[in-house]
């Protein structure tokens, strides 16, 4: 499958790689234990000492935590037979594309899984081109996600003799036009916001993270506030939450599974949940929240539960995308 949205230019064109966590390549036992061997092998994700760490991934989380992964993509996945994350990562690429016009080459690069971030480069640099934009899909930086994909990148040119010239997007969680997208997304799920009470969801991440420094976890402080005034919600009707926990340390807080199933307690039996970090509807939204979540918050007693679909592959978030990449790729193509 070709990571390329246009047939080679005539002359060196410039690229724009889209970046996404990524996806197995099937909902079946192997392939999400190929997955899951190179996402928990990655320092960035896991950075504890590899004796200690290697010996407990492969003894025992992969043996049994990938049929039971695997059980839920079956859930999940499309009837194309890809996941709903490559679906709608190709879609906004295309879209993208269209904005952009011949002068830029975009395609896609997972950071673990199929198509590789490697190939996609590579494949930019088989037809020409010379100047690559990366634009890590994740609105909030953190070590774990933004860096391991620079990691990757760097990595993927460790042994070659002749090297692009590279750009690295940066973090876009406060820009006006990715918090208009997010807003279009939750108006479009329900039609007046503040009718319900409203729960962000984002991806969970060690404490310990964030007491090294990294910033993720402010930064989706400011993108909780950014989209709440945008709908215009009280205080009172929102609140900030972390899902996807994995192994014993302490987590960042509160808890979106904890919060759910004291929703109903506090007398809040309306309630909307939108996840603001992840660009494009996966396992974590489409099963943790709008399957999990739902059942957890209607058997503590909720009344209704809406779980507001990622951005995908809206046209706002294409014109978002798109308007963020202009900017970034200043002084390389022609502004119109």
């Amino acid at each position: 499958m070709s990571t390329l949205t246009s047939p080679p230019p005539s002359r060196p064109a410039i690229g724009l790689l889209l970046a996404q966590l990524g996806t197995p390549d099937a909902p079946d036992t192997e392939a999400v234990k190929r997955f899951l061997k190179e996402f928990l092998s990655d320092r960035r994700v896991v950075d504890l000492p590899r004796w200690m760490w290697l010996p407990l991934l492969h003894g025992v989380i992969l043996p049994t935590r990938s049929p039971r992964s695997a059980a839920l993509y079956r859930k999940i996945w499309r009837a194309d037979g890809i996941s709903p994350l490559l679906h709608f990562t190709n879609r906004l690429a295309e879209g993208i594309a269209e904005r952009l016009g011949p002068e830029v080459r975009v395609g896609i690069g997972m950071r673990y899984g199929a198509p590789s971030l490697g190939t996609a480069l590579r494949a930019m640099v088989a037809v020409g081109i010379e100047r690559i934009l990366v634009m890590p899909l994740f609105p909030q930086y953190s070590c774990a996600t933004t860096a391991s994909i620079v990691d990757a990148v760097h990595a993927a040119f460790a042994r070659e003799r002749h090297l692009p010239t590279l750009r690295f997007a940066p973090p876009f969680f406060d820009q006006p036009a990715y918090i208009d997208a997010l807003a279009d997304a939750a108006r479009a799920a329900v039609e007046e916001p503040r009718d319900r009470f409203w729960l962000f969801s984002f991806h969970g991440l060690p404490q310990r993270f964030v007491a090294e420094g990294d910033p993720y976890a402010d930064q989706c402080r400011v993108t909780a506030r950014l989209l709440a005034e945008r709908l215009g919600l009280p205080d009172a009707g929102w609140r900030l939450t972390f899902q996807s926990r994995f192994g014993k340390e302490p987590w960042l807080t509160p808890d979106t599974a904890s919060v759910l199933a004291s929703l109903p307690g506090e007398g809040i039996r309306k309630v909307a949940v939108a996840c603001p970090g992840f660009a494009a509807d996966c396992l974590e939204t489409l099963e943790e929240i709008a399957v999990a979540g739902r059942k957890t918050f209607l058997a503590a007693g909720g009344e209704s539960f809406v779980h507001a679909p990622c951005l995908n592959d809206r046209a706002a978030w294409r014109d978002a995308l798109t308007e963020l990449a202009r900017r970034e790729l200043s002084g390389w193509m022609t502004m119109t």
